[in-house]
């Protein structure tokens, strides 16, 4: 059956089954105890574990606290990402001076940055921003450096006949524009390695809602841990439906 023959209603039916099945089975495991008894929030539970949240007065805060070291993280994560990935597959000199560098440090893990993140940062927004913007930094970085890279060549050699020859002049007339969409798609990316990497972050002792999956998962609440997974799904559903929307206007031009 093709996609393009499916039914937005189709589709629809087809999305809230497997959500039911899968909600089912999770039933399942707990009732006939496939995992540790105890260990498994039951999901019927979850609407209840969700208002003690909201009435507690925990679950917005811990959200709001979250946005703020994520845009912080994922801005700037970005801006270098795509500045450094440009320039190194623009700027012979700085992609020789950065290829090893690049090398000994991609293998990093963004987690493997906390313990410098407390001794510079303390526990801090900032702190936590730094770690979510290493993980998009290089999704960013490789993003850019590849679209860069594939574009035809053909394309610099009619803008030098034109008069086009100048490194700004081709970055602005044909290297922009050329890599918009494979860029696009890298920060698209980066804003859900972001979510990723931020509760790991949190795990600092940075106020949002990784500090509190990790306070309730301390006390055995784990209908509130699974509480904030969802929010987080939510969050994250929002921002990349509103990215997308963004997406689509900027490359209005592409057929």
């Amino acid at each position: 059956m093709k996609q393009s023959s499916v039914s937005w209603l189709t589709r629809a039916a087809y999305g809230v089954a497997g959500v039911v099945l899968f909600v089912l089975l999770w039933k399942a495991s707990g009732y006939f105890a496939w995992v540790n008894p105890g260990t498994l929030p039951d999901p019927f539970k979850l609407p209840q574990a969700f208002m003690q949240e909201w009435s507690a007065g925990r679950l917005l805060p811990a959200i709001g606290s979250s946005l703020i070291h994520y845009f912080w993280g994922l801005g700037l994560g970005t801006l270098f990402g795509i500045l450094f990935g440009l320039a190194a597959a623009t700027i012979r000199p700085f992609d020789l001076l950065q290829a090893y560098l690049i090398r000994i440090l991609r293998p990093i893990p963004p987690l493997a940055w906390v313990v410098f993140a407390i001794a510079w940062f303390k526990v801090s927004h900032a702190g936590a921003a730094f770690v979510i913007s290493i993980g998009v930094f290089w999704i960013n970085y490789y993003a850019t450096a590849s679209a860069v890279r594939n574009i035809d060549p053909r394309f610099y050699e009619l803008a030098r006949s034109f008069g086009q020859g100048s490194y700004w002049r081709r970055a602005i007339s044909i290297t922009l524009p050329a890599i918009a969409p494979g860029t696009l798609a890298g920060i698209r990316t980066g804003i859900g390695q972001a979510w990723m990497t931020l509760i790991a972050a949190e795990l600092l002792g940075v106020p949002g809602m990784g500090q509190e999956m990790n306070a309730a998962a301390g006390v055995g609440a784990y209908e509130a841990v699974v509480v904030y997974m969802l929010a987080i799904s939510l969050v994250y559903a929002v921002s990349d439906l509103i990215y997308v929307l963004i997406e689509k206007r900027v490359l209005a031009w592409r057929p």
